[in-house]
C-alpha cells in the first residue's frame, strides 16, 4: 500500500560465507551472514526450510533446494541478503526494540495483538516495535500468496524468482519501508508470488523457526496464517490479508472479521495518508473506536481526531511537514503540538522520513 518513493544512495558492504552454522535459539538476531555453512541436506523442505532459503540461510532440510545453494547465482542471493540485513535492518531494528522496551510497553502495555493497517508484508518492524504481541494482523493490497514449494520447480526459475524477491525487499531492508509499485511487479507470478515469501524470509532473518503456513479466508478475503517462533519466546501468529481498506471495500463482512481483534494496539507506518482521505473514514473510524491505542507517524489518522477527552498522547521525534510527494498533507496543528511540547527523540527513522532526526511518531492511549 505504500506509493514510494526515492531511495538514498547508501554504502554497500560486501558479505560473505564463513566456516561455521549460527545457533538457532536463544536470543533474537543472532543471524551472522559471513558465519555459514551450506552443507548437503537431505529429504523434503519443511515450511521453515523454505523460510531460510528465501532468506539466504542454510537450509536443514530438502535436498533439491541445498543443491540449488550450491550454485553461484545463490550465493549472489546470499550476499544481497546478508549485506542488507547486517548493514541496515539489523541495526535500525535492534534500535527499535530497544526504544520500544522504554516508550511504548510503559504506555501501552503488553497488548495481544498488533493490527497493521496499510502495512503490507512488513512484519519484520512489526516485531522489533512490538516484540511481546502473540499476534500480528497486517492489511494489504497485495495478493497474499501461499508456502511456494520449490522441490520440482526449474532451478533457473526459482533463481530468478529469488532476484525479484531480493529487489522487492531491498527498500524494505534498507529504508524501513516497501514501494506498492516494484512489489506488483516483483511478486507477480512466477515460482514464489505473492507477499508470503516476503513474510517467511523475514522471519527467517530473524531466526524465528516457522511451524505452518496456511490459507485463511477473512471475510471474503484472501489471506495467509503463519505460526512461529521467535528465539527466546513463546508460539506467534502472523495473519496478512489481501483487501481493500477504502470505504468501497471495507464492508461489513470485512469489518465482522476484523472486530474479532477488538482492544488491538493499531500501527501505522508509511500509510500514504489515506486516512486523511474522506473515502477511507471507515477504518480510520475502526480503529478510533476498537483498539485502545495507536502507534503512528503523521501518514497515519491526523492529529484532529485525537479526542483529548478520549486519548492520551505522546509525541516522539519531531515534525515540520510531509515530504513534498505529500505536501498537501501537511498538519499545522500537529505542528504546533511539537512546538508546544516538544518530542523526545527517535533513534531510527521512521516510514517516509528515513532519517532519525526527521522522523516523528505518536503514541495514543485510550482513557
Amino acid at each position: 500500500m505504500k506509493r514510494l518513493l526515492l531511495l538514498l544512495p547508501l554504502a554497500c558492504l560486501a558479505a560473505s560465507c564463513g566456516p561455521s552454522k549460527p545457533p538457532r535459539g536463544q536470543t533474537q538476531q543472532v543471524y551472522d551472514p559471513n558465519q555459514q555453512t551450506f552443507s548437503p541436506a537431505e529429504g523434503e523442505a519443511t515450511a521453515d526450510d523454505v523460510a531460510r532459503f528465501l532468506a539466504g540461510r542454510p537450509v536443514e532440510h530438502g535436498a533439491a533446494l541445498s543443491q540449488m545453494q550450491q550454485t553461484g547465482n545463490y550465493q549472489d542471493h546470499v550476499r544481497l541478503m546478508g549485506q542488507n540485513w547486517r548493514v541496515f535492518a539489523s541495526k535500525r531494528t535492534g534500535k527499535q526494540r530497544d526504544w520500544s522496551a522504554a516508550n511504548i510497553r510503559p504506555l501501552v502495555g503488553d497488548s495481544r495483538t498488533l493490527l497493521y493497517p496499510f502495512g503490507g508484508p512488513d512484519l519484520l518492524h512489526a516485531i522489533a516495535l512490538f516484540p511481546q504481541a502473540s499476534n500480528y494482523v497486517l492489511l494489504g493490497l497485495e495478493p497474499a500468496g501461499g508456502l511456494p514449494y520449490l522441490d520440482n520447480q526449474d532451478p533457473g526459475s526459482v533463481m530468478a524468482a529469488l532476484d525479484r524477491l531480493g529487489v522487492a525487499m531491498d527498500s524494505q531492508l534498507k529504508h524501513g519501508y516497501f514501494i506498492t509499485k516494484d512489489m506488483k511487479g516483483d511478486l507477480a507470478g512466477g515460482a514464489i508470488p505473492g507477499v508470503t515469501p516476503i513474510l517467511l524470509a523475514s522471519l527467517a532473518l530473524m531466526d524465528a523457526q516457522v511451524q505452518s503456513v496456511e490459507p485463511l479466508n477473512a471475510g471474503g478475503r484472501s489471506g495467509v496464517d503463519i505460526r512461529f517462533r521467535l528465539p527466546g519466546g513463546g508460539n506467534r501468529r502472523a495473519i496478512y490479508v489481501s483487501g481493500d481498506l477504502s470505504n468501497g471495500g471495507f464492508n461489513s463482512s470485512y469489518r465482522s472479521w476484523l472486530s474479532s481483534y477488538d482492544g488491538s494496539v493499531a500501527y501505522f507506518k508509511a500509510a500514504s495518508y489515506l486516512t486523511h482521505d474522506s473515502g477511507f473514514s471507515g477504518i480510520r473510524d475502526w480503529v478510533l473506536g476498537n483498539c485502545q491505542a495507536v502507534v503512528q507517524d503523521d501518514s497515519g489518522i491526523p492529529y484532529r481526531y485525537y479526542d483529548s477527552s478520549k486519548w492520551d498522547l505522546r509525541l516522539f521525534g519531531d515534525y515540520d511537514a510531509p515530504i513534498a510527494l505529500f505536501a498537501k498533507h501537511a498538519q499545522p496543528d500537529l505542528k504546533a503540538a511539537y512546538d508546544a511540547s516538544g518530542g523526545s527523540a527517535i533513534p531510527f527513522g521512521s516510514g517516509y522520513h528515513i532519517r532519525d532526526y526527521e522522523a516523528n511518531l505518536l503514541i495514543a492511549v485510550k482513557r
